[in-house]
């Protein structure tokens, strides 16, 4: 049996590489810098493999300051939908034309994780195995004869193992990070407090799986007897690790619960809390692949950090999806600068760069959410909506469910930081849902969507929740209204509510966390692509009445001069 499975994998390999299209390039290893591969021992046993480019003028007795990616991203041939027919793929192309990256000498170093490229095992989502090997990769270059100090550089799957390496403690040669749009567990990135995100995330560990399994190879490693080895892992290891892929296949995204025992040792990037390494973070509020659920995580910090907020979806900080990415390269270099080189900068970074929802500004802050933020709370209206599909958060669809409508506002008001919705409800059925939706509503009805967050209404009879929506720094303003609408669904986020029945919505009431002094100093930046993603929609005058609630209004913000 395992000799045909073997068999198997040969002719999928070669027959992969016999059909690919002729025309399919590869990625060059790019001037000025050699490349060869580097092969040590998992924790476990494994054989994993990481990619090293040098510069190719190295001397003997050099010693490199090294950005290393740990990533599933560049097995050889680009993976199962990918044509890197010969040649490394390279994950970060745009560091090698950044200038500082060749005055300074830095190495470039892509480690595969587990189940990837050259690295033998199994894809564990996020898990205590991957962050073990992430801390091993770490102290395994940092311990070659040309590495100085490693910083961790990465966005979305790559940046996730950042956060599990800061969770483990004292990596040996982790100077610092840089985390793009970090995943965190399996968790949270196929459920909200037990609402599983919309239809095509249930094919997200599917996706992983294939890359997993699908040989590694392009015609520049077919003589590697190293890469045949992972290209073997998943039938030679498949007893150490019987579980892992129905894990990721079946069992992640039906186990709603995240306090069933299935999820107890599957999210270590908790243990990053406190974290004292250096760490550059940047996330965009309206990011549908990674969502922003990091604030637990970001807020605990406790080395020098600095950070990018804005409204921006799934990218990296220097394209252009980011309305301020010119900027971004060199302040992170500088970042590096300080932290892994261990040299003055020549300029000082504001700790928070973040851009405001309703304008598109952007601005500095020194601690994001401010440190002179308060609290104000609105009630919600009681009600019922039917757990069932058809809402979205914005345009024709929009609008179903129960709206809470504040009076109109007399002077603007400024969120910054993550509401949460505490509610009382009633349901007859387990597992429905419920989405809680912010609307910033012009005088003409207009209601312009601010930020969401879902929460499973998971028993029966009458029981309370509490969640928080995503974070967002939003300012109202004077003549607008604040709109919050608890519902059964946001369809094209969420998969949406199919229980049928009606949820009463007792009591409820939605806490704001808003800035006390006005904010009116403003930095170079443009629109980001996430800004309007939503498409707004009009809210019927007599609506907007019957939601109104009673409530005392929070403060004027203060001048920012003080006066």
């Amino acid at each position: 049996m395992r000799r045909t499975a073997l068999l198997v994998v040969l002719a999928l390999t070669l027959s992969v590489l016999a059909l690919a299209p002729s025309g399919a390039g590869a990625d060059s290893v790019p001037a000025g810098y050699t490349f060869t591969h580097e092969w040590f021992e998992s924790h476990d046993g494994l054989q994993l493999h990481a990619g090293v480019f040098l510069p190719s003028d190295h001397v003997d007795g050099e010693e490199h300051p090294v950005i290393l990616v740990p990533t599933p991203y560049t097995s050889p041939n680009g993976g199962a939908t990918g044509l890197n027919l010969s040649g490394p793929e390279i994950r970060f192309p745009e560091l090698f034309a950044h200038e500082s990256f060749g005055d300074d000498r830095w190495a470039y170093v892509q480690f595969d994780i587990r189940g990837f490229g050259g690295s033998e095992g199994c894809f564990q989502y996020y898990m205590p195995n991957e962050a073990a090997d992430v801390e091993t990769a770490v102290e395994h270059i940092a311990g070659l004869d040309w590495a100085g100090d490693v910083a961790l550089w990465g966005k979305s799957y790559d940046a996730a193992q950042h956060v599990l390496a800061l969770g483990r403690e004292d990596v040996d040669g982790l100077a610092a990070t840089v985390i793009q749009a970090p995943g965190l567990s399996a968790y949270t990135a196929l459920w909200d407090n037990g609402v599983h995100y919309a239809t095509g995330r249930y094919a997200t560990t599917s996706v992983y799986t294939a890359d997993d399994l699908f040989p590694a190879h392009n015609t520049s490693t077919l003589g590697e007897v190293n890469y045949w080895r992972a290209t073997l892992s998943p039938v030679t290891t498949a007893a150490n690790y019987p579980t892992c892929r129905t894990d990721g296949i079946v069992l992640m995204n039906t186990v709603w619960d995240r306090e069933d025992p299935f999820w107890a040792d599957k999210e270590p990037y908790l243990d990053a809390i406190g974290s004292d390494v250096p760490t550059f973070w940047l996330h965009g509020f309206h990011d549908a692949n990674t969502k922003p659920r990091h604030m637990d995580v970001y807020s605990s910090l406790t080395g020098p950090s600095q950070a990018w907020f804005g409204q921006f979806t799934h990218v990296r900080g220097h394209e252009a999806g980011v309305g301020r990415s010119d900027y971004f390269m060199d302040e992170v270099f500088r970042f590096l600068d300080r932290h892994v080189l261990g040299r003055d900068a020549g300029t000082t970074d504001a700790a928070v760069t973040v851009q405001q929802g309703d304008t598109g500004d952007w601005r500095h802050e020194a601690q994001w959410p401010p440190t002179d933020g308060f609290d104000w709370t609105m009630p919600l209206n009681p009600g019922t909506y039917v757990d069932e599909q058809g809402n979205n958060a914005g345009g024709s669809s929009a609008g179903t469910g129960v709206l809470s409508v504040s009076p109109v506002l007399p002077h603007d008001v400024h969120l910054g930081g993550e509401v949460t919705i505490d509610a009382t409800v009633a349901t007859t059925v387990p597992l429905a849902h419920m989405v809680g939706l912010l609307y910033d509503i012009a005088p003409d009805g207009r209601a312009r969507f601010v930020q969401r967050g879902a929460q499973l209404v998971a028993g029966t009879g009458e029981q309370t929740l509490s969640f928080t929506l995503y974070p967002q720094d939003w300012e109202f303003r004077a003549g607008h209204r604040i709109g919050v609408l608890l519902s059964p669904g946001d369809d094209s986020w969420y998969s949406p509510g199919v229980t049928g029945q009606e949820v009463d919505v007792v009591a409820s009431e939605a806490t704001f966390p808003l800035i006390a002094i006005d904010r009116t100093e403003l930095i170079d930046g443009g629109v980001s692509d996430g800004s309007d993603d939503v498409s707004p929609f009009v809210l019927a005058a007599e609506r907007i009445g019957q939601a109104e609630v009673d409530v005392i209004l929070p403060p004027a913000q203060t001048p920012a001069d003080g006066t």
